[in-house]
């Protein structure tokens, strides 16, 4: 078996390409032919290029690119990419080949998909985000600033004006969706997904074909175990990720302050800003190193997680627990999968700042709580870790469901 693995980015910048990059060098060991394709690089240093066959187009994504005008356009549909993927899907045979994509949007837009679908290949898409169905990508109005509920593609999705700039890149949004489903084959002509929760599994599945077949393959979480600490002990909550509206970091910013409980933020964004506004004594420390993350969610009392929009999972929480950190989580997110509210961390209403600094006074007076928390949020994430290995058998098991299902 062949496997050619399909993404953006030659590099980590976001969750959909750690958990791509992540299976390339596994899936080699395990003796499959492996070629890693990206269309914006540069390329990870963690591939090993003795094991893996990597491809770069060397192109821009959509906020690089010089011109505006071909950034409009390829986003829509990248010719360029479409010729270079069809000249390296030449030297493969669809019989022996299955092609794993990741992301697609922000480069190589859905006419590599086209030609692979031309070109009889197999396709399976992992469903990092809601792009596949949903114009923004989040089934979230930016405008409101809460999650949204209408149909993609409707006429009153098309009306609405839910975008983070402008009703005219909405319109831009809606042309390529419809691009994307009626000429690229994404989703309408994609035969598998594979899915990474029950949240968005169940939010997807109404507006993707009826007869596609899921597979449920669990991210992996690189970490080690340390040893359980004493949650309690620790001051800190701690918000991790991109500082941006639909992630709810400015209203954790005004809970903590409200509470007087210490903020820390780990990560940047176009809500740093506001979030200092918000909370002139909260603490942000930028983006942060693999060592440094670990440091940060260590050193707290408990992870908050407030997001606005429906996330799809929310690694985040997964590592807080594998570190014995307990977290606060929006209940309108994957994510709230990953605790048993009030045994392993807490739930709390989405968007509602006083039921979020209800959860942060709790935790913040209760030490022996946030401790017990941790505790068994250690326990519960360790007799079921989400390992690597754990990832690369669901990734075989649903390539080989995938071609004995196409035999």
């Amino acid at each position: 078996m062949r496997i050619i693995i399909l993404n953006d980015y030659g590099f980590i910048n976001g969750g959909a390409t750690q958990v791509a990059i992540a299976s390339l060098n596994a899936l080699a060991m395990h003796g499959f032919d492996v070629t890693f394709v990206s269309s914006v690089g540069p390329i990870a240093a963690t591939i090993d290029r003795n094991l893996v066959n990597v491809i770069n187009f060397n192109q821009h994504d959509l906020l690089s690119n010089p011109s505006r005008v071909k950034a409009a356009i390829n986003g829509l549909w990248n010719f360029q990419t479409a010729m270079n993927f069809e000249s390296l899907l030449k030297q493969y045979d669809p019989k022996d080949t299955i092609i794993h994509l990741h992301s697609w949007v922000k480069s190589l837009s859905s006419s590599v998909v086209h030609r692979a679908i031309k070109m009889g290949f197999k396709i399976v898409c992992t469903l990092h985000d809601y792009f596949s169905v949903c114009p923004n990508g989040g089934f979230y109005n930016y405008q409101l600033k809460k999650a949204c509920a209408l149909a993609p593609m409707s006429l009153a999705c098309i009306a609405n004006n839910c975008d983070a700039r402008n009703y005219s890149q909405k319109l831009w949004r809606v042309t390529r969706q419809a691009i994307q489903s009626n000429v690229g084959g994404i989703p309408n002509e994609i035969k598998h997904f594979i899915t990474v929760s029950d949240y968005s599994e169940n939010l997807l599945r109404p507006f993707l074909p009826s007869t596609a077949r899921f597979f449920r393959v669990r991210n992996p979480i690189e970490i080690n175990k340390y040893p359980l600490p004493n949650a309690g002990n620790n001051e800190a909550f701690t918000f991790i990720g991109r500082l941006s509206t639909e992630k709810g970091g400015v209203l954790f910013a005004k809970a903590a302050k409200l509470t007087g409980v210490k903020a820390v933020f780990v990560g940047n964004g176009s809500e740093e800003k506001n979030i200092r506004d918000a909370n002139p004594s909260a603490e942000i420390l930028g983006w942060q190193n693999r060592e440094g993350v670990i440091q940060a969610i260590r050193s707290s009392k408990a992870i908050v997680f407030p997001s606005l929009w429906h996330e799809t999972q929310g690694l985040v929480v997964l590592e807080a627990a594998a570190l014995g950190i307990p977290a606060i989580v929006s209940d309108t997110c994957a994510a709230s999968e990953a605790i048993v509210d009030g045994e392993s961390g807490l739930l709390f209403r989405a968007g509602d700042i006083h039921d979020l600094s209800t959860k942060l006074t709790l935790l913040h007076n209760n030490q022996k709580l946030a401790t017990s928390f941790g505790s068994k949020a250690y326990n519960q994430y360790w007799n079921d870790p989400c390992t690597i290995e754990d990832h690369i058998n669901g990734l075989i098991n649903a390539y080989k469901n995938i071609f004995d299902f196409n035999a």
